[in-house]
């Protein structure tokens, strides 16, 4: 019962992301931008299977994977167990 209820706290304020990129950066560490390469993906998975084949297809790049989260406006966790006392 008690884990039901924390699984349920967890889930529920649980902030999903809304996608990942692919950041490309040459030798010498400046980021750049290449036109033959698709950067913005839904899944991480996907992302790190592009990756994997653009670092294949160009040795002398260097690519990251960067993920887009929403803002959360407030801290909703602790509002749930915060008690006001008036």
């Amino acid at each position: 019962m008690v884990l039901g209820i924390l699984w349920y706290c967890s889930v529920r304020y649980y902030v999903k992301p809304k996608g990942c990129s692919i950041v490309i950066y040459d030798v010498f560490g400046k980021q750049v931008k290449i036109k033959e390469i698709r950067t913005d993906f839904k899944t991480r998975d996907v992302a790190k299977s592009f990756i994997s084949e653009y670092q294949k297809r160009f040795p002398h790049y260097y690519f990251s994977m960067a993920i887009e989260t929403p803002e959360i406006k407030e801290n909703t966790v602790l509002r749930i167990f915060k008690k006001d006392y008036k």
